[in-house]
């Protein structure tokens, strides 16, 4: 038995290039022939019932619909042991069909921040969600500095002058006013508004009044109301002088002037 196999293979012709590849019928059913150009084996193929025989390629070249071989381009691809992959930066932007890599195709964390380059995501326009384009803030009430855009810090805070549109309620157990001059155009000052009851009765409104300079300080001047001890009226805790004006008569039109001195409550 021979220990060999051989097939045909094509002959070097009178010029000394490599014979041409074996035409459609030049092979009989199965049989093979080897092309030394380009290393190509050939087989014959039965292609319809006839017996009609044409020339194949063993491996042809590989198609969508056809598997076979096939040739990657050095700029893109590396193959190592028969191992296909993507060199780094190999596949450039124009050479991915639109919309060819979805969402659902790429892992979480595939694509960290340095594979993204610099201002390639446009707000409002890849993204979506919410987000603050800008803020604004108004004319005596909020100012806020620091511009819209990535990586802004905004500092936001009262202008010196500032107008409140509405009502202002402060809660809390002090509340300290630090100015000069308080103009206040309502006509009547109400304390102690949350106390209901009889003003000449009602606990809560006992000592209630205005006191001048620090509480602290026992001079500190004031004006209060007394409804402790069955009796009800104002308390200075300093003398009080009242001067009455008006003409009293056709000489004299100074008024006249009342000094009670101190009122000691016994």
């Amino acid at each position: 038995m021979a220990n060999k196999l051989r097939v045909k293979r094509n002959a070097w012709n009178s010029s000394g290039a490599n014979a041409a590849p074996p035409t459609a019928n030049a092979l009989t059913y199965g049989e093979l022939a080897w092309e030394n150009t380009t290393g190509t084996l050939y087989i014959g193929k039965q292609i319809n019932g006839t017996g009609t025989i044409n020339s194949y390629r063993v491996i042809p070249d590989a198609s969508s619909t056809v598997i076979g071989a096939a040739s990657f381009s050095t700029n893109n691809f590396v193959v190592n042991s028969g191992a296909v992959q993507i060199k780094d930066l190999g596949v450039a932007t124009e050479e991915l069909a639109a919309d060819a890599v979805t969402s659902a195709k790429i892992a979480d964390d595939a694509v960290d921040s340095e594979h993204i380059a610099n201002d390639a995501v446009a707000l409002g326009t890849q993204t979506t969600g919410n987000y603050a384009g800008s803020l604004t803030g108004t004319t005596n009430e909020i100012q806020i500095t620091g511009s819209a855009g990535e990586g802004t810090a905004y500092t936001v805070g009262l202008p010196n002058d500032v107008v409140i549109q509405g009502n202002l309620t402060v809660e809390g157990t002090t509340t300290s006013i630090e100015s000069t001059e308080v103009n206040i155009d309502d006509k009547n000052i109400i304390l102690a508004h949350n106390v209901t009851g009889d003003p000449a009765t009602i606990a809560g409104l006992n000592g209630a009044g205005i006191t001048l300079g620090s509480p602290s300080s026992g001079t500190a001047p004031s004006l209060t109301w007394n409804n402790g001890g069955g009796v009800d009226y104002f308390e200075f805790s300093k003398a009080v002088k009242l001067t009455i004006g008006g003409t009293l008569d056709s000489t004299n039109s100074v008024g006249s002037v009342l000094d009670f001195g101190e009122y000691i409550n016994t």
